[in-house]
């Protein structure tokens, strides 16, 4: 006779994948506030570099949503309605991932209390949760992946600047590298649908 089964167990094993993507946020809290203060302190000592990187993220991100901005009015001359719906899809439909995943997982920021409780580059404590993946590096990738079959060479020079964005994120006390991660993975994952 087969054990019966705990109440909610399809359920539980649903989200089997969940908790373990979970698991891996919250095991590199330890590690990750060593790596960080020595980064810091980098760029503590040097105000002028201190400077920069607070100027690259802006001007890094705003490079993704300008190159963005000028590949959806491009497309109402260039591409056909497919390639247009898609393009303004796919990085909606990213968002709405990233959005989903931040409010399942509800990851402590680094600079939060319950996360390393580092002092970050960049003070922003008004969110202290919801930090895996991050919104900024998913939607840098995404946009990238939009670009290449379209525009093949803006797209593969976009994807470097991703990982630039990467390490500012991560330099300013604002992500955990698996939220990083996590972000390239999701931006990257929802790009592919514009090959389907």
């Amino acid at each position: 006779m087969p054990s019966e089964k705990p109440f909610g167990y399809p359920l539980r094993k649903a989200f089997f994948l969940l908790d373990i993507l979970v698991f891996l946020c919250y095991t590199d809290t330890m590690t990750y506030k060593s790596a960080y203060e020595k980064t810091a302190a980098f760029f503590n000592a040097r105000p002028i570099a201190k400077k920069c990187l607070l100027l690259s993220n802006h001007l890094v991100t705003g490079t993704f949503f300008l190159a963005y901005f000028a590949l959806c009015i491009a497309s109402f001359f260039l591409f056909g309605t497919k390639d247009i719906i898609k393009i303004f899809a796919i990085p909606a439909f990213c968002l709405l991932v990233v959005s989903v995943l931040r409010v399942l997982i509800n990851r402590p920021r680094p600079y939060s209390e319950h996360g390393a409780n580092i002092d970050p580059i960049l003070h922003k404590k008004s969110k202290d949760k919801e930090s895996f993946p991050s919104r900024h590096v998913a939607c840098a990738f995404v946009i990238a992946s939009v670009f290449l079959p379209y525009l093949a060479w803006a797209g593969i020079a976009l994807m470097p600047l991703g990982l630039i964005l990467c390490f500012i994120r991560f330099a300013l006390g604002l992500h955990y590298p698996t939220d990083l991660i996590g972000g390239i993975f999701v931006g990257l994952a929802c790009g592919l649908f514009l090959l389907i």
